[in-house]
């Protein structure tokens, strides 16, 4: 709320109290949220968020976004429009609901890929190009992002189809 304050430069009753109203808001329906994901029963103790490792994670994410847009840009602007479309589907081995939704939205964040859904431990992403996928097929954006919790996760990737056209779409 402070940055927003800052950013706003309202410093009013009005907007200071619209401000007040929406973190109260905010916070009783994460409370809901976290109750809620905590009755499934897919958090423990031992798959913790490490603060310290979301240090280094953010800026590897930031770079992995800078290095997708200049690959996007090149194929946007190449003469001849190198795109190759394709749908991946794969499971992974993440321990809880959290580090499924880091991963979906890492994915997302990054141009070229798209998180198209989520069920269970396998995800469906659409992939612009084959080098937009590559570091999914891999295992280095989920390995990633299993370091997260786990402090050594192993091969966290598996059962990785890479669908290029309908005939080999099994729904």
């Amino acid at each position: 709320m402070v940055f927003w304050l800052i950013m706003s430069g309202h410093y009013d009753l009005m907007h200071i109290s619209f401000g007040i109203f929406s973190v109260i808001l905010v916070m009783l329906i994460h409370h809901r949220l976290r109750k809620h994901l905590f009755d499934l029963g897919e958090h423990s103790a031992a798959l913790k968020l490490n603060l310290v490792r979301l240090t280094w994670y953010l800026p590897w994410l930031l770079w992995q976004i800078v290095i997708a847009s200049l690959q996007v840009a090149y194929a946007v602007l190449h003469p001849k429009c190198p795109i190759d479309p394709a749908v991946v589907r794969f499971k992974t081995k993440l321990g809880n609901t959290s580090s499924k939704v880091i991963l979906g939205n890492s994915i997302t964040l990054t141009p070229g890929t798209i998180t198209l859904g989520i069920e269970g431990a396998e995800f469906l992403v659409h992939s612009l190009m084959d080098i937009s996928s590559s570091g999914i097929v891999d295992g280095t954006l989920p390995g990633e992002v299993a370091k997260l919790y786990e402090r050594r996760p192993g091969q966290v990737v598996r059962d990785v189809r890479v669908i290029k056209t309908t005939a080999d779409y099994d729904g």
